[in-house]
């Protein structure tokens, strides 16, 4: 299986893609230097071992009524801001019709679409299971930094701990950018392109100020750009995946404490 399609598909369900950066709470810490260091108080409501959030995938412009959709997202562990989660999403079949939709990849068998996305998750350390007809159960456990100054995973490192990407610090202003090498020798960048100064982003019944933070990676043929939704408070909110054929997939989060 050829890299350039398997790595496009990692990012097509945006299953993984917002666990990279859940939760967080601002107060700001003025001493931090570099975009991948980061302080901050790490003892937040938001993280402590029990804690639940719900996302919800908006297709309802891909496919009429939508997808079945279960998640269940729960932090297990923080040690320190080191934050571990467990997430199991179950999904439908349907959800191969909107990466169709998205990707243009209609021509290809189901099985081998099955067998791209199995390879895509493992990558990441997670796991598939079609053993239940019709049904799509995917099982993660990834780990991130989160604390009162912003959101680090560890997702592009493969858990390595000691090489965090950051998906937000708190005290970023609109336009600083910072970089991200891979193992597989590929970089990403991500750049702060927005800040509210009023409530505008809907989540669940409310609205709120938010940072976005769009990662772009290099020579990536299909996906134009992923964006992060963060606010100050309740964290990620959001994750939107756009392709390059125009297409956009949007992942909505709702803290447990909203």
């Amino acid at each position: 299986m050829k890299p350039s399609t398997v790595r496009p598909l990692l990012h097509t369900c945006a299953l993984l893609a917002f666990v990279c950066s859940l939760v967080g709470c601002g107060i700001i810490d003025p001493t931090e230097e570099g975009p991948n260091a980061m302080g901050g108080d790490p003892a937040l409501e938001l993280t402590e071992v029990g804690q639940r959030f719900g996302a919800y995938l908006d297709v309802a412009s891909l496919i009429p009524g939508g997808v079945t959709w279960e998640d269940d997202i729960t932090v297990t562990k923080n040690e320190g801001g080191i934050v571990s989660m467990n997430v199991a999403i179950t999904t439908d079949y349907r959800i191969i019709e909107v990466l169709d939709t998205i990707f243009g990849t209609s021509g290809l068998p189901r099985q081998t679409k099955l067998q791209i996305f199995d390879a895509v998750v493992k990558k990441f350390g997670a796991t598939i299971d079609t053993s239940v007809a019709g049904t799509i159960r995917v099982s993660a456990t990834p780990r991130f930094k989160i604390t009162s100054s912003g959101i680090q995973e560890f997702v592009s490192s493969s858990d390595d701990l000691s090489k965090p990407f950051t998906i937000i610090k708190y005290n970023a202003n609109v336009g600083d950018s910072w970089t991200f090498t891979r193992a597989d020798g590929k970089t990403v960048r991500r750049t702060v392109t927005y800040h509210s100064t009023t409530d505008d982003y809907p989540v669940g019944f409310w609205m709120m100020k938010v940072f976005k933070t769009e990662s772009v990676e290099e020579n990536d043929p299909v996906i134009q750009k992923i964006l992060y939704v963060t606010n100050h408070k309740y964290g990620t909110v959001g994750v939107h995946v756009f392709t390059k054929t125009g297409k956009e997939l949007k992942l909505r989060i709702v803290p447990s404490t909203l």
